[in-house]
């Protein structure tokens, strides 16, 4: 059998095998608990509570949904992400090789095969993995419906882009990429404009149903979103993140930025030569660097108005950091020093995907585990109180038998924001701590220093210097605190 036939072949399997190892070993974070809450109700109050309490369409919370009553765990959960996170491979593969050539594609694959930032969220019950992958699709069939103008493509394009729409609120940004690039294709955009028209057209009837809700969204956010501005580093960083992750060791990073920015000169100055000289890798290289860098500098842009810069929800972008990267490490000179510097590439990505597989200290709150412990310590009769609402939702989810309560005072509580609207679609009623303990002799105490780390150790030093402590467990960084009214 040829290499060009079973490598693709051999490259996906090696990337679904990275993305279900240990599928289930971490813990659900937050956002995922939120999904998983929402998600386990039904259809109607699905659409309901993802209007009231996130920040998103609801497509990927009415998938969770079908999967949940399939079956349950952790893995489980997050096998909805592991199967678009893996699907998007073999339509990389794919989209390189019609852009390019075969061994471009074979580069792109296996970059994206290994991709620590694509694990991650193949690992996570979140919409992240979905969106790559109707983005890769829209970009797919919008390159094939560009060349061919076949209807077939055109609807493809057009279902594709209304699913990523349905998936995330920011999906718009990867379709200015593409309508960017037909800009561009001035001579093209003469023949093409009508059934890229009736495709916008079919986008905005379909998510039409869904816009003015997302009008409400949005003003929400305007008023309680948690990210920060963002600083023109992270416009330096952000290639480098696409490719070794957020778990790379700090002493390795300047190693990572250097590859990454070397990589970029030099593929820049290649991509420049071919673009000049109108070769026939010129109109993919224009796909390449619009999908990567129009969603990157439109969020930014956006994020200097009202701070919305997250670069998770730059995902389908990185697709397009791949494509070019792919391209860079075939086609750039000299050849020898890109072949090396791809392969230290990979070795950085691979040290990167060990700390996330390994190491405690980068992985998600052991959530999970402490309730586990907590659910063979806990008298019946003794209520749980949690200083933060991560644990609050984790123990709904992973010990939901317990007696949990939510103390008051959360900073993130005392305003209307986004944090605030998804516990309160979950069910967490802040309590003051006297309410919680109510007449019990004895209670516990979860304390998850994951945010907000100052009050919540204000909370602790108050109920430490009221009530005397039994006992203490700790759990992977999360203390199991264990308290009774008498002081003597």
């Amino acid at each position: 059998m040829k290499r060009s036939t079973w490598l693709p072949w051999a490259l996906i399997a090696l990337g679904f095998g990275l993305r279900a190892y240990r599928l289930g070993h971490q813990s659900l974070w937050l956002d995922e608990l939120f999904s998983v809450i929402v998600a386990r109700r039904p259809w109607a109050e699905v659409l309901a509570g993802t209007i009231q309490g996130d920040t998103n369409p609801p497509l990927f919370n009415l998938l969770l949904h079908l999967t949940l009553s399939l079956g349950g765990g952790d893995a489980w959960i997050r096998g909805l992400s592991l199967f678009f996170s893996t699907a998007t491979l073999p339509l990389m593969y794919v989209l390189s090789r019609d852009l390019f050539d075969r061994r471009t594609a074979r580069v792109t694959l296996g970059l994206l095969a290994v991709s620590p930032f694509h694990v991650l969220f193949a690992q996570e019950a979140r919409m992240y993995a979905q969106l790559g992958f109707f983005c890769a699709l829209a970009m797919l069939a919008f390159h094939r419906a560009w060349r061919s103008d076949a209807r077939p493509a055109w609807l493809t394009f057009a279902l594709a882009m209304t699913a990523a729409f349905y998936t995330h609120s920011l999906a718009f940004l990867n379709l200015l990429a593409v309508d960017g690039f037909a800009l561009l294709e001035r001579q093209q955009l003469r023949r093409r404009w009508g059934n890229l028209g009736l495709a916008h057209l079919g986008l905005a009837v379909l998510f039409a149903p869904w816009l003015r809700l997302m009008v409400s969204q949005a003003q929400r956010v305007q008023g309680g979103f948690w990210a920060g501005r963002p600083s023109p580093l992270e416009m330096l960083t952000g290639g480098c993140l696409f490719f070794c992750g957020a778990t790379l060791p700090v002493k390795a990073v300047p190693a990572a930025l250097f590859i990454w920015l070397t990589l970029c000169a030099f593929g820049g100055l290649a991509a420049w030569h071919h673009l000049r000289a109108g070769s026939r890798h010129a109109a993919g290289l224009s796909f390449s660097l619009l999908a990567a860098c129009v969603p990157v500098l439109t969020l930014y842009g956006l994020s200097l108005l009202r701070p919305i810069f997250v670069p998770r929800t730059l995902l389908p972008a990185s697709l397009g950091a791949y494509l070019f990267l792919g391209w860079t490490l075939t086609h750039a000179r000299p050849r020898r020093l890109m072949a090396s510097f791809g392969v230290l590439l990979l070795g950085l990505m691979a040290i990167s995907l060990g700390h996330d597989y390994f190491d405690p200290t980068v992985q998600k709150p052991a959530l999970r585990q402490t309730a586990q412990v907590a659910a063979a310590l806990v008298a019946p009769d003794e209520p749980v109180l949690h200083t933060s609402d991560a644990s609050a939702l984790a123990f709904m989810v992973y010990a939901p038998q317990l007696d949990n309560h939510y103390l008051a005072g959360d900073p993130d509580y005392s305003h209307e924001t986004t944090r605030r609207r998804s516990g309160l679609v979950c069910g967490l009623q802040p309590q003051p701590p006297a309410t919680a303990i109510g007449d019990h002799a004895t209670f516990w105490v979860v304390v998850a220093l994951e945010h907000n780390v100052t009050y919540q150790q204000a909370q602790v030093a108050q109920l430490q210097s009221q009530y005397r402590q039994l006992e203490r467990r700790d759990v992977q960084g999360i203390s199991l605190l264990h308290y009774t009214l008498r002081r003597d």
